[in-house]
C-alpha cells in the first residue's frame, strides 16, 4: 500500500506547536515515570480554557480521584511566564495536563522541556466551521499505551458529532504479531499494510472517502480488522461541548485509564452523522500531557 506519508504527517504536524517539535527534542516518557492518580492542570482564562477545565474536573468525578491542583493563568501563559516557570520548579512529582492557545503552547513546550519535562502526549484541535470536518484532532503521542484518540471518539460519536482524528505513536505497539483493534458501535476499522502499520476507523462515510478527507493514499489496499480483534474503549460522560470532552478524554488518559492499545503506529478516527453538522465557534486548542 502506498499512504501518502507527506500528507499525512502534514496533517499529523499542522499545529504550531507540533511544527515547535522541530527544535531541541524532548524526552517521551515510554513508560510512563510517574503515579498517575497525581494530577496538575495548567488552566487559562479563555472560554475554551475553561470547558477543557470543566472535562478534567468531570473525569476526576467519574473516575472517584481528587480534584486536580489547578495552577491559573489569568490573562494566559505569555503574561504568566515567571508563574510557570516556579510551578515547574516547585510542583515536581506531578503529571501535567494543559490545554492552551497556540502561542502559549510553543513557550510552555520549552519551558517544560528546559525543566526536564517528559512528554506523554500533545495535540492539536480546532473547529473552523467547516461542514466537512466540523472539529479536527492530530495527536503525537509517546505510545499505545498512553493513546488518547479511542477515548475522544467514543465520546464524540455518543454525542453524534462529526469529527476527524489522528493520532501518530513514537514509540512502536508491544507486539505486531497480534491485531489489536479499537471499536465503537457504527464504526468499520480498517487496517494498512507492514511496515507502516495503520488503523483506520469509519463512520457514516467509505473508507475511500475518510482516506481522501484525511490525505492518505492507497485506499483500496486497506484490510478490514476481523470484529474479534476490536474492543471496546470505556469513557464516562458525554456532552455537546467538544473541548469538554476533550479534557475528559485527555484527563482520563493521564488518570491512567485502561484503553485498547492498538497494534499500529498510527490511527485516525472519521465519523459523519449524516445531518447537518453542528457548527461549532472558530477555536483553536493545543494540549499537553507532561510529567515531571
Amino acid at each position: 500500500m502506498e499512504i501518502d506519508r507527506r500528507s499525512l504527517l502534514k496533517g499529523l504536524l499542522a499545529s504550531g506547536a507540533l511544527l515547535a517539535l522541530r527544535g531541541p527534542s524532548w524526552t517521551f516518557a515510554e513508560p510512563a515515570s510517574r503515579r498517575a492518580g497525581l494530577c496538575l492542570l495548567l488552566s487559562g482564562d479563555r472560554d475554551a480554557d475553561r470547558a477543557f477545565a470543566a472535562g478534567v474536573r468531570g473525569a476526576c468525578v467519574e473516575l472517584g480521584t481528587s480534584e486536580p491542583h489547578i495552577v491559573e493563568l489569568s490573562g494566559g501563559l505569555l503574561a504568566n511566564a515567571d508563574q510557570v516557570i516556579e510551578s515547574l520548579d516547585r510542583l515536581r512529582g506531578r503529571r501535567w495536563v494543559a490545554a492552551m492557545d497556540d502561542g502559549s503552547a510553543a513557550v510552555f513546550q520549552e519551558l517544560a522541556r528546559t525543566a526536564g519535562g517528559r512528554l506523554l502526549s500533545v495535540g492539536s484541535h480546532v473547529s473552523v466551521g467547516d461542514e466537512t470536518s466540523p472539529v479536527r484532532h492530530t495527536w503525537l503521542t509517546a505510545s499505545a499505551a498512553q493513546g488518547i484518540g479511542g477515548l475522544l471518539a467514543t465520546q464524540l460519536a455518543g454525542a453524534q458529532m462529526s469529527f476527524a482524528i489522528t493520532e501518530r505513536f513514537l514509540g512502536p505497539p508491544q507486539s505486531m504479531n497480534e491485531v489489536t483493534s479499537w471499536r465503537a458501535p457504527g464504526f468499520f476499522s480498517y487496517r494498512s499494510v507492514e511496515p507502516s502499520v495503520m488503523h483506520l476507523h469509519c463512520s457514516g462515510l467509505s473508507s475511500s472517502a475518510a482516506c481522501r478527507l484525511l490525505g492518505v493514499a492507497g485506499a483500496e489496499d486497506w484490510a478490514p480488522i476481523p470484529p474479534h480483534r476490536c474492543t471496546r474503549d470505556t469513557a464516562g460522560g458525554q456532552g455537546d461541548q467538544w473541548v469538554e470532552a476533550l479534557g475528559r478524554a485527555v484527563a482520563a488518559s493521564a488518570l491512567g485509564v485502561a484503553r485498547v492499545e492498538e497494534s499500529c503506529v498510527s490511527r485516525a478516527f472519521v465519523h459523519r452523522t449524516g445531518q447537518a453538522p453542528r457548527m461549532q465557534p472558530d477555536t483553536r486548542v493545543v494540549s499537553f500531557i507532561v510529567d515531571l
